[in-house]
């Protein structure tokens, strides 16, 4: 079978590529396409990729594509293989624009009964002199992912502070701003692994453990505490936690599965308050992939897989067997 792997190529530093798969992972995701005794083919996620995907006509496409432009940017490629008759791994065009918009996401789920902290969403300053909100509260691009736009200053604690930080971050990012009440607490990320005609399987859960982090991140787990104070030190898997949380966070993160129509892979984050009530944050359709020991580079979904006993290789394996037993893909 020929498996064709989309990605944007992470080229550069900067925060709008954090998403991009740089080309250590793009290796390693080739080695177990390839380990799989499938044959790889690469194509970029530009321009020119409907071309491209003409002239290879590809079997299966590993979709890793996070889009170049645009607030459903993540759903280009899906829609494109949708429109050429192409399989692929991941989540559908409707799933991943859903998801890309975090107000989209957290009303989709709330109104299926799932736990989220309230919000609103704003475009102007003005609008938020109307609003009512319980301080502290954390402002975040509502259409971006990988904690851009995200860092301990994120959280304010009165309306003074909430006018200065929306108002710089509408000029930055030029979208809508979630203004999502602050839950704080303990931070738990799980990531689900598609199984062939069954219910996914939920990979160990992680916990990020605020208690090494330097004082000045604040409970938050935004771009400074992913890059300047990386360490896995900092993420205890499995989390240490009793058997009847571990289950119900399990749950939870199925039900968001299935009411999102998630196939084959994701991660989704959650707060639990002192209260002892979890809270869904966000989800990511593409999660990171990044696995690279020797840059500290490493994304917690494979991260997962492995202390749930795959290898890098195994896991890519199982993420085309998940998409291969949706499509009815024999050989």
């Amino acid at each position: 079978m020929l498996v064709a792997l989309i990605v944007n190529t992470r080229l550069g530093e900067s925060e709008f590529e954090v998403e991009y798969d740089p080309p250590h992972t793009i290796e390693m995701i080739k080695h177990g396409i390839e380990a799989a005794g499938h044959n790889y083919i690469f194509i970029e996620a530009d321009e020119n990729v409907i071309e491209n995907l003409k002239d290879v006509k590809p079997d299966l496409v590993f979709n890793r594509a996070e889009g170049l432009r645009g607030e459903s940017r993540e759903s280009h490629i899906p829609a494109l293989l949708e429109m050429l008759g192409i399989p692929y791994v991941g989540a559908n065009v409707l799933t991943t624009a859903v998801c890309l918009n975090k107000a989209w996401t957290k009303m989709i789920l709330a109104y299926h009964g799932v736990r989220t902290a309230a919000f609103h969403v704003c475009r102007t300053v003005e609008e938020t002199e109307s609003l009512d909100f319980t301080f502290p509260v954390i402002l975040k691009p509502n259409e971006e992912g990988s904690s851009v736009g995200i860092n301990e200053d994120n959280v304010v604690r009165n309306r003074d502070g909430l006018r200065v930080k929306l108002t710089a971050m509408l000029e930055s990012y030029e979208q809508s701003i979630l203004i999502e009440e602050f839950i704080e607490g303990r931070e738990f990320s799980v990531g689900i692994l598609g199984v062939p005609g069954g219910t996914p399987e939920v990979l160990p859960i992680l916990e990020i453990d605020f208690s090494g982090f330097p004082p000045e991140v604040m409970g938050v787990y935004g771009q400074r505490a992913k890059t300047i104070y990386e360490d896995l030190d900092h993420y205890v898997c499995p989390a240490k936690i009793p058997e009847f949380l571990k289950e119900e966070i399990e749950q939870i993160t199925i039900d968001v599965c299935r009411h999102l129509e998630i196939p084959d892979f994701a991660r989704i984050d959650y707060r639990m308050n002192d209260g002892g009530k979890i809270f869904f944050l966000e989800i990511n359709p593409l999660p990171g992939m990044d696995f690279d020991l020797e840059e500290k580079d490493i994304s917690f979904y494979p991260y997962m897989a492995m202390k749930g006993g795959y290898t890098y290789d195994q896991l890519i394996h199982r993420l085309i067997e998940s998409a291969r037993s949706r499509y009815g893909i024999d050989s």
